[in-house]
C-alpha cells in the first residue's frame, strides 16, 4: 500500500504538505522543497502525490526510492535546436500552443473551439 501525500500552493505563494506526518506542514518556500520534505518524512516509501497548483490538479505515483524527478530547475535544462526533420513538428506545436493561449483570453466573441461543445479537463497525470 502506498502513502497519499497532498502538496498545495498556498494563497501567499508558499507550499503546504499533508500526509507523511500527522500534522500538515506549511510555509515551505518552493515546490521542490515541498517534494524534498515529503520524500524525507516518508523515507521515500511508495506514494501517490497529489499536487494542487493554481487550480490545476496533478497526480504522480512514486515507487520506493522516488526515482522519478517531478520538478527540475531551469538552470539544469539544455536548450537544443530541432533538426530539419523535427522542425515542421516543432512549428505545429508552436502554432497549437499559440492557439491554446488565444482561447484562454477570449474577448467575448464567439470562439470556434468553444462552440463545438468540447470539454477540456484540467487534470494531468504524471506516470
Amino acid at each position: 500500500m502506498s502513502l497519499r501525500i497532498k502538496i498545495c500552493r498556498d494563497v501567499c505563494g508558499t507550499w503546504s504538505v499533508q500526509g507523511p506526518s500527522s500534522l500538515p506542514v506549511s510555509n515551505l518556500p518552493s515546490l521542490s522543497a515541498s517534494i524534498d520534505y515529503a520524500r524525507k518524512q516518508c523515507d521515500a516509501a511508495p506514494a501517490t502525490i497529489e499536487l494542487y497548483v493554481d487550480g490545476i490538479y496533478i497526480v504522480a505515483h512514486q515507487e520506493r526510492g522516488w526515482p522519478k524527478a517531478l520538478v527540475s530547475s531551469e538552470t539544469g535544462r539544455s536548450c537544443t535546436l530541432p533538426n530539419g526533420r523535427d522542425l515542421g513538428r516543432t512549428a505545429l506545436w508552436s502554432r497549437l500552443a499559440a492557439w491554446l493561449r488565444g482561447t484562454r483570453h477570449s474577448t467575448g466573441k464567439a470562439n470556434p473551439a468553444s462552440s463545438r461543445g468540447h470539454e477540456v479537463s484540467n487534470v494531468v497525470t504524471l506516470g
